[in-house]
């Protein structure tokens, strides 16, 4: 009687153990899900910062090459629906002479855009250097 309970309690001990190691082993399975869950979702705030530091460089580019009076419009990017906007703003700018800088102009640039619902905005500011002759 006394081998049998003994059988009895090592099954039952065996089954605990058994039991305690999947726990643990589901435990370790959901921990590595989130750190997964966040590295994906760092992954796509980065895309996305860098869609839009893109973006903002090619709206640039096509814009420097512009006359002052059409430096200021508004572009949209229908594939990431991203929005620029930009303006130019005269500047007063002094040398070290004391002389001023003619024909130079701030260039901002605005992105507005939102990726699963959260939106975000971002600037961009550059001065340019625009002749009266253009």
């Amino acid at each position: 009687m006394k081998a049998t309970f003994q059988r009895r309690a090592s099954r039952g001990y065996i089954l605990f153990e058994l039991v305690l190691a999947l726990t643990i082993f589901a435990i370790a399975v959901l921990g590595l899900a989130k750190a997964l869950n966040q590295a994906l979702e760092t992954a796509n705030l980065l895309k996305r910062d860098q869609i839009i530091r893109i973006g903002m460089r090619n709206v640039f580019e096509e814009l420097r090459n512009k006359p002052l009076a059409k430096m200021s419009t508004t572009i949209a990017d229908t594939t990431y629906g991203i929005t620029y906007t930009s303006s130019t703003e005269a500047l007063s700018l002094k040398t070290t002479n004391g002389g001023i800088l003619n024909d130079m102009y701030k260039l901002t640039i605005h992105a507005t855009s939102s990726f699963d619902g959260v939106p975000q905005e971002d600037t961009l500011d550059v001065y340019v250097y625009k002749p009266a002759q253009q």
